[in-house]
């Protein structure tokens, strides 16, 4: 039986409990770090990078939107992530688009749409501008992209005008670099 704290005694040495206890915290710590940082996760893009027909996706634009893109916006929406991938036959020419919409706040249910789309001409600015036209199989509110350059794809309100964000959040989408895989902070 143990006396005065004593676990084991012997004429030179003794072990008392608070010895043993601080020997078993040492043995966790050093088998916690010398088992090495976890591997960060990685997440590919959310699009396949060719189409069904064999279409290279040739562009992606994506960034958080404001919630009013929903008319009226969605209950406990914090922002948008919106996304759009277009892909291209092996002549250049227009051939299929994929659009994702994710509501930050309401869940982790990707909405996603497809269909064709063309190129056409005229903002509400200026009647020469490029116009990306999405079919019906995108909502109407979804259909209309300006691109200014290669990186920055406006999204155009029923009137061909760039619609306006807000303080937070506005809707230009910036160019992503196909396939690009992304790692979370760890």
């Amino acid at each position: 039986m143990p006396v005065g704290g004593l676990l084991w005694k012997h004429p030179r040495v003794s072990i008392g409990v608070g010895a043993v206890a601080l020997a078993a915290v040492v043995a966790v710590v050093i088998a916690l770090v010398s088992r090495g940082p976890e591997a960060p996760q990685t997440f590919g893009p959310w699009y396949p990078l060719t189409n069904q027909s064999g279409d290279p996706a040739v562009a992606d634009f994506e960034n958080h939107v404001p919630c009013a893109i929903d008319e009226p916006p969605v209950a406990e929406c914090q922002r948008v992530k919106l996304g759009v991938v277009l892909y291209r036959d092996a002549a250049g020419a227009p051939s299929t688009y994929l659009i994702s919409v994710l509501r930050v706040g309401v869940g982790n249910d990707r909405e996603t749409h497809e269909g064709t789309w063309t190129v056409a001409r005229g903002t509400g600015l200026d009647p020469r501008a490029t116009v990306y036209q999405l079919d019906t199989g995108a909502p109407e509110h979804l259909r209309r992209y300006w691109p200014v350059g290669e990186d920055i794809l406006y999204l155009l309100d029923n009137n061909k005008m760039p619609r306006v964000g807000d303080a937070a959040y506005g809707y230009a989408l910036n160019s992503v670099p196909i396939g690009q895989t992304v790692q979370a902070p760890g």
